[in-house]
């Protein structure tokens, strides 16, 4: 891992301490948040009690969960950078570093997450990426683009009423989700933009005179990386593919060579033509309780199985 610029960004706009390890690498040490809407995966004072003993300091995670594919640690580094955090003399009773592949010694645990799903960019304009399709991946991207042409799309500023609204539509896409956010997601947006400036932007849909829906993204050099979407009961039908495309034909258009589309939806964005990426939630924990727990995480835990296609051949397989 060698930190993008953007990456580098971060580190003076994000809550938490820089780790500097002695590859020279740089990366935050944060705390994080559960957060949800009404979601039922936890009652609202598990979640409470959870985020307590969190703030307490008894979590530690290298990299930041509120930018999903920032500082996807090798195993190897994911070692070194526990060795650096106890080295500055922090105490740590559990350590989490997100990987792209288990780590196997002492002490650690791994556990598959959902895969990310990235596109690799190999056409001149979106036309060619849809005409590269097989024939009924070719119709789809046609009805989703006929069922959602009465939008117009605008690149809408960061702050004011507009923005507002976007806020709000996310958090009825989190509803009934228990996902690592703060509690403020006006604050999240809004650091999105501290943090990375022109790079940061927000693609409003509008049907008629009305915001109906949106997604963000941050340009990184050779990767466009989806962010959020939100969007109202008013959306058109596919939705959510049509954005997906939208972000899709504006990375082709400005020529990177891969569309990062984060760690939801996997199955879908599989019909785009992304393909996965492995992703864990590596663990690492000294207290013998701590240890207890994951050990019986190991015996229970099983991650998600995906079908995962291809648009753009036979190809079909079950991850992981």
């Amino acid at each position: 891992m060698t930190a993008t610029s953007l990456e580098s960004s971060v580190l003076d706009n994000i809550s938490g301490q820089i780790l500097v390890l002695p590859t020279g690498d740089v990366l935050p040490m944060t705390t994080p948040e559960l957060r949800r809407s009404s979601g039922k995966y936890l009652t609202l004072r598990g979640l409470r009690l959870t985020n307590a003993i969190i703030r307490k300091g008894i979590l530690h995670v290298a990299g930041s969960p509120w930018l999903p594919g920032f500082w996807n640690l090798s195993a190897g580094k994911a070692e070194v950078a526990l060795e650096a955090f106890g080295g500055q003399g922090a105490t740590c009773t559990l350590f989490l570093s997100f990987t792209d592949s288990p780590v196997n010694s002492k002490g650690w645990h791994s556990y598959k997450g959902d895969p990310y799903m990235v596109l690799p960019v190999s056409w001149s304009s979106f036309d060619e990426y849809v005409a590269s399709m097989k024939k009924k991946y070719r119709a789809r991207v046609r009805k989703v683009q006929k069922s959602n042409q009465g939008l117009r799309i605008e690149i809408l500023p960061q702050e004011g009423p507009q923005f507002e609204q976007c806020v709000t539509m996310l958090e009825a896409t989190l509803r009934d989700k228990v996902v690592a956010l703060p509690g403020n997601l006006e604050n999240l947006l809004g650091m999105f933009k501290r943090c990375f400036g022109a790079s940061f932007k927000i693609y409003g849909f509008y049907l008629d005179q009305e915001l109906v829906g949106f997604i963000s993204c941050i340009e990184d050099g050779p990767v466009l990386r989806a962010m959020h979407i939100g969007f109202s009961e008013n959306a058109p039908e596919d939705f959510y593919s049509y954005a997906m495309f939208i972000l899709i034909g504006h990375g082709i258009t400005i020529g990177v060579q891969k569309v990062h589309l984060g760690r939801t939806g996997t199955e879908i964005k599989s019909t785009y033509g992304a393909v996965s990426e492995d992703n864990y939630f590596s663990f690492y924990s000294s207290s013998r309780f701590f240890q207890l727990l994951m050990r019986f995480a190991d015996r229970y835990y099983r991650p998600k199985t995906y079908t995962l296609r291809s648009p753009f051949g036979n190809l079909t397989k079950k991850v992981p």
